[in-house]
């Protein structure tokens, strides 16, 4: 597995065109997100890393008028794993809640003393 710096500068030139670009991270019960909006998404996904999370892949969101449109994109790790595709393509059918996610706001990252 690379770097989790070099998944969230992929995830950040995939947003240069996107609406919204989020990594998705895989748990063995659940699936938590890593979003381009975020003011620190290296932090973010270093923590849910070190929780067991493994990083998937991208998933990106386009406005087209109204709607939002979702395509997926496995990691090179996992570019070949049928399982991979079949789970992210799975996530698309919950954008509307993924979208919602990503507008919410987080205070997990930094921490204030």
């Amino acid at each position: 597995m690379r770097k989790t710096s070099d998944l969230v500068d992929e995830m950040r030139a995939e947003a240069k065109n996107a609406w919204l670009v989020a990594i998705a991270v895989g748990f063995e019960t659940e699936t938590k997100f890593v979003f381009s909006s975020r003011r620190h998404p290296l932090e973010e996904l270093d923590q849910l890393v070190l929780n067991g999370g493994s990083p998937i892949g991208l998933l990106r969101f386009d406005k087209e008028t109204s709607a939002v449109q979702g395509s997926y994109r496995p990691f090179v790790e996992y570019e070949k794993e049928d399982w991979a595709k079949k789970y992210l393509a799975g996530l698309l059918d919950k954008t509307a809640e993924i979208v919602e996610l990503s507008q919410q706001q987080t205070h997990s990252f930094p921490k204030a003393y």
